[in-house]
């Protein structure tokens, strides 16, 4: 049930605005609206009971992301969704750096935006009111079976692995693995917009080109592109509620599970938050 979830929903476009007030209000969520960035301010100076602000990036007069930074200093700890069309996925990139909860790319789907509104709610709560939770262990809810991208494997494989996992719109980056599925290192969407622009530096190339044609990426592998970085990550016996808030504080969706060096899986944000709200129940 989504009652008491307050939702600020700010978007230039006024017909979306209506449409979507109209179906979250249908799914019980208590939908407020604003046609612009300084109507959204001024809404949340006036009342600062909204739990989640879903806001657009391009807006004339003051920007998504502007909009974003001044929310975030008037009340830090109210979360934001950001909405992005597919022109603007680096703002979205940009956004979330800045302290927005997550993005998604428009036309998005209700039913996912308002499961990642639900889940910025409970981000939300737990920051203002931590409680203590069943001590459930990681393992208990490890996705084992994940795509694996091998630093040998063609830079094409991470596009399609990023359009293969629309129902995850904001994942920026990827893990890649050596030949005993260790971390190798990092690769992310800007790595391959990089990789796409120097083979074709007469273009200026957005996400949407190189999704829809994806030839336009060099001929060469994973591991001449990758960042060694070595991102956070848990355990199997990690205790649930360690793991969320250590996600939380990295806003992070989704950690990989490693066991003595090799990932064996990852971890969802949203699944912690559904299995603790059953075990509650």
């Amino acid at each position: 049930m989504n009652n008491g979830i307050r939702v600020l929903l700010v978007d230039d476009e006024e017909k979306f605005v209506k449409n979507m007030a109209r179906l979250l209000r249908f799914r019980e969520f208590m939908v407020e609206t604003a046609l612009d960035g300084f109507k959204a301010l001024a809404a949340i100076e006036e009342d600062e009971g909204f739990d989640v602000v879903v806001l657009d990036v391009k807006m004339p007069g003051m920007d998504g992301i502007t909009t974003l930074g001044k929310i975030k200093k008037h009340s830090p700890e109210t979360e934001v969704i950001m909405l992005t069309g597919h022109a603007t996925v680096e703002s979205g990139i940009q956004a979330i750096r800045e302290g927005a909860f997550d993005y998604l790319m428009k036309p998005c789907d209700i039913e996912e935006l308002a499961e990642k509104i639900k889940e910025a709610c409970e981000v939300e709560r737990i920051r203002r009111r931590p409680v203590l939770w069943p001590r459930n262990l990681v393992k208990e809810i490890t996705w084992p079976s994940f795509v694996k991208l091998y630093a040998n494997d063609p830079i094409v494989k991470a596009l399609e692995v990023f359009q293969r996992d629309k129902g995850m719109s904001s994942k920026e980056s990827l893990y890649v693995l050596d030949a005993e599925d260790r971390f190798e290192g990092i690769v992310t969407r800007r790595d391959l917009l990089t990789a796409a622009q120097k083979e074709h530096p007469e273009r200026s190339l957005t996400w949407h080109d190189l999704a829809d044609n994806p030839e336009q990426l060099p001929r060469i592998i994973l591991a001449d592109i990758l960042q060694p970085d070595y991102p956070i990550a848990t355990n199997p016996e990690e205790n649930l509620t360690e793991a969320a808030r250590r996600m939380i504080d990295n806003n992070v969706r989704c950690m990989p599970v490693v066991e003595g060096e090799k990932v064996i899986g990852f971890i969802r944000l949203l699944d912690i938050f559904q299995y603790v709200e059953h075990e509650i129940e």
